[in-house]
């Protein structure tokens, strides 16, 4: 069944509601506006109970919603594109690779986001400079990214274009630091790639602040305009504490914190453990990880860079220096690499804590868990709409390894 279907059967047994997006059902970033909220959450435990119905031993579980669910990211990425010759900036349309819906505002993102983000379309349109194309691979503007700090109230821009005249984007820039108070950064990243991914090759910060300040629970961070934050602070401050609540009894223990980021679970498990290690395979997240420890005061965590699955092959590492009580994963969408889970195994913690956003990779992962030797038994499920409006889910699971 094509998707678009299969959602609309989903939707038959609630009642619709008005959207309040004007351009909902065009624009490919929401899907469920059209549901009301307790609708929306009810769906969504529909879809988890069906998922988790191949898991023997599932505990009673719930998806704690967000209130308001408007609002509430702290990141986007808009794409440029071109509409009857006019320069338009949004997000791609549903079911379209090409067309880009044009968009005064987004309701889930912070006015003062908003505000700029339209700010950054007009100063654009006034170069003459056309947005670039995936199939034709012309044209200079290519996306714009928008980070909103609830901790200040600041905003960063990083403006990405293809290969062109830099006097351009800086008359932009001097222009939004004239008429934007609230953007507290400007960067601008170029890249060349053909693939349509928001992510430069080079990357200039034209003017403010380098890093961007964000306070998630009782944590200080700064970010780079490309680090990975969750889209709802509320919910991650809900999931983060649970995480914390999972790991109590470990006091003289050794944690892992895989897939770590800037860190953020691994400063929750350090409160809680003897020592913890982080380990991610992009340089950028862990020099900021380990800037935002010593930021924080945390001396008991040490980072390493590494792919997950290449790292934890060494066994000297997890055997002698940091065999592990606990072991926290939060992988991309694809799940654990084959390679990392069988580590992960053989290393034998007490136990495990899975972060997903990914709902059918974390049933996946599980079921080799829940079979394999040593065998892991499933304790505890919360699941959180970090997300509201659309399908997405992020779900933490705690597993204990079975003794007896």
């Amino acid at each position: 069944m094509h998707p678009k279907q299969l959602l609309e059967q989903e939707k038959t047994p609630y009642a619709r509601v008005s959207p309040p997006c004007p351009v909902f059902g065009t624009c490919g970033g929401c899907s469920l506006q059209d549901l009301a909220y307790e609708d929306q959450l009810a769906l969504k435990r529909q879809r988890l109970a069906r998922a988790f119905a191949s898991l023997s031993g599932m505990p009673a579980w719930d998806l704690i919603g967000l209130e308001p669910p408007w609002r509430y990211r702290n990141k986007a990425e808009f794409t440029f594109g071109s509409a009857d010759g006019t320069l338009t900036l949004g997000y791609h349309a549903a079911r379209s690779f090409w067309r880009i819906v044009d968009l005064d505002d987004c309701l889930l993102m912070p006015e003062a986001a908003m505000r700029a983000a339209r700010l950054v379309r007009s100063l654009a349109v006034d170069t003459g400079l056309s947005a670039y194309h995936p199939r034709t691979h012309e044209g200079f503007f290519r996306y714009l990214l928008v980070r909103a700090s609830r901790a200040t109230g600041r905003l960063l821009l990083c403006l990405m274009t293809a290969p062109g005249p830099r006097e351009s984007v800086e008359r932009m820039a001097d222009a939004i630091r004239l008429q934007e108070p609230a953007v507290a950064s400007c960067y601008w990243g170029v890249t060349a790639r053909l693939a349509d991914i928001a992510v430069p090759e080079t990357l200039t910060r034209l003017w403010g602040e380098e890093l961007f300040e964000e306070r998630v629970g009782p944590f200080t961070v700064q970010l780079h305009p490309l680090s990975f934050l969750q889209p709802s602070l509320v919910q991650a401050e809900r999931m983060y504490g649970r995480l914390g609540e999972a790991v109590e009894g470990f006091s003289d223990g050794i944690g892992w914190d895989l897939y770590c980021g800037i860190g953020l679970a691994g400063f929750y498990l350090a409160g809680k453990l003897r020592k913890v290690y982080g380990v991610d395979s992009e340089p950028h997240h862990l020099k900021l990880a380990e800037a935002n420890a010593v930021r924080n005061g945390i001396a008991n965590i040490e980072f390493k860079a590494g792919k997950v699955e290449c790292l934890l092959m060494d066994r000297r590492f997890w055997l002698q220096e940091a065999k592990p009580d606990v072991a926290v994963v939060d992988p991309p969408r694809a799940g654990l690499h084959p390679q990392a889970l069988s580590s992960l195994l053989a290393a034998r913690p007490r136990r495990v804590v899975y972060i997903s956003c990914n709902v059918q990779s974390l049933v996946r992962d599980l079921g080799v868990l829940l079979k394999s030797f040593p065998r892991y038994v499933l304790i505890s499920a919360q699941a959180y709409d970090m997300f509201p409006q659309t399908n997405h889910v992020e779900t933490l699971v705690v597993l204990e390894r079975y003794t007896r």
